[in-house]
């Protein structure tokens, strides 16, 4: 959590730097972004996107993440392909009624994604967990002139494949939990810091 309210109180500090160069540039509804999400912070996972613009409404997104490397009892890695459509962008928006931008936009969101928990723990007792998912969401964007981006989403895809598998021994209610984290698995949300750049090739 304290990786957390570090990365909220730089993505303030830009805000502050950024709200004082709000106006509106047509050419940022173009542009292609890499982004780190944050929401997983606290349950010590990590995740990092890019996404390429293929037009102002179209796009795809590609994220990959897992646990974080000694610092997770468990191992877990995963990675997804969406696809988002962009609806028209207001401009000169503002963020949380205070920070303003050059526009935002809500967007549609259609995913395809896989997760691997090579090494889970719960009760002590060690499990595996490996699924496909097919899914929907929808979320919006914020952009800045300086090419700063906040975006939020959230969506589910329920697992198409895949069994929640104990390696061991079973805990108390251990049925009820792996039942519980198959449904569980496959929410699909997200809170990302970025940056934008460049636009998407015209024909």
């Amino acid at each position: 959590m304290k990786q957390l309210k570090k990365i909220i109180s730089v993505a303030a500090i830009i805000l502050t730097y950024t709200k004082a160069t709000a106006q509106s540039d047509d050419s940022l509804f173009y542009r292609h972004s890499v982004q780190l999400n944050v929401a997983g912070l606290g349950i010590e996972r990590w995740a990092a996107a890019y996404e390429y613009r293929m037009s102002p409404k179209h796009a795809l997104f590609f994220q990959g993440g897992g646990s974080f490397p000694y610092l997770s009892e468990e191992k877990e890695y995963g990675f997804g392909l969406h696809y988002r459509y962009f609806f028209k962008p207001v401009k000169n928006a503002k963020f949380l009624w205070l920070f303003k931008s050059a526009y935002k936009n809500s967007f549609a969101d259609f995913n395809v994604r896989y997760m691997n928990l090579v090494d889970g723990i719960y009760k002590d007792a060690e499990s595996t967990y490996e699924a496909f998912f097919v899914g929907a969401g929808i979320g919006q964007n914020w952009v800045w002139n300086s090419g700063f981006t906040i975006r939020y989403w959230v969506g589910y895809g329920p697992p198409l494949s895949g069994e929640y598998k104990w390696k061991n021994t079973v805990p108390d209610n251990g049925d009820q939990w792996a039942k519980t984290y198959k449904w569980a698995s496959g929410l699909d949300f997200g809170l990302s810091f970025g940056y934008s750049f460049g636009n998407y090739n015209k024909r």
